[in-house]
């Protein structure tokens, strides 16, 4: 697929669009949480302490503000995975794997001196699916929500954006962009998950109980 680079050669993407309800409702929540050790080798710096997580509430308010107040995980944990056997491409260990129409919550670690870029987007996807992820939110460490581009100042280190159903066979990759040290992370350790689709035809498992329908 074709990238949209800076000069630099930094791997921008396009903004997700706000739909602002318009299309098909989230079905639940998926989360997932990154952390950085610079001591590993170029490639390995990034790593995920948590992927795929489906929280037991659909209240997407209800969670980020779980997130913010820094509240546990509840265990048992109930997971997307990878479905080997039917999507045809390897795994990616930042990849984040839905099932349905979703809202995915992308966090970083608090304790690392990072955080996403200021200014622009803290997320953006390839050219050609912008409409398959939308109404992206940054929260900010007292909980203020600000819409798509990134306040001037701060340091945001939780996103949520919206997933729609894909209508056929994808990997849509999505680009982080996030400041650690004053210095952008860039390939290798661009946290550049992809965000597959099931088409009606890989549906990537979940493992655990459904999510109580009484809690939207």
């Amino acid at each position: 697929m074709t990238r949209t680079t800076k000069a630099d050669g930094h791997s921008i993407g396009v903004p997700l669009p706000d739909l602002h309800g318009d299309g098909e409702k989230p079905r639940e929540i998926v989360y997932a949480r990154y952390t950085y050790d610079g001591s590993k080798s170029e490639g390995e710096r990034v790593i995920v302490t948590t992927r795929g997580h489906v929280p037991w509430t659909r209240n997407i308010a209800r969670f980020v503000q779980d997130r913010i107040d820094r509240k546990g995980l509840f265990i048992p944990r109930r997971m997307r995975l990878h479905n080997r056997s039917k999507d045809p491409k390897p795994d990616r260990r930042l990849n984040v794997y839905v099932g349905d129409p979703c809202w995915v919550v992308i966090e970083l670690d608090h304790n690392i001196p990072w955080h996403f870029e200021s200014g622009q987007p803290g997320i953006t996807v390839e050219p050609g699916h912008d409409d398959d992820n939308c109404d992206l939110v940054h929260v900010m460490p007292d909980g203020t929500h600000v819409r798509r581009a990134a306040p001037a100042q701060g340091t945001c280190r939780l996103l949520f954006f919206r997933v729609q159903r894909r209508c056929g066979y994808e990997h849509q990759r999505l680009y982080c962009h996030i400041i650690h040290r004053n210095k952008r992370l860039e390939d290798p350790d661009q946290v550049d998950p992809d965000i597959p689709n099931d088409g009606g035809k890989f549906p990537f498992p979940l493992h655990g109980k459904p999510c109580p329908e009484d809690d939207a």
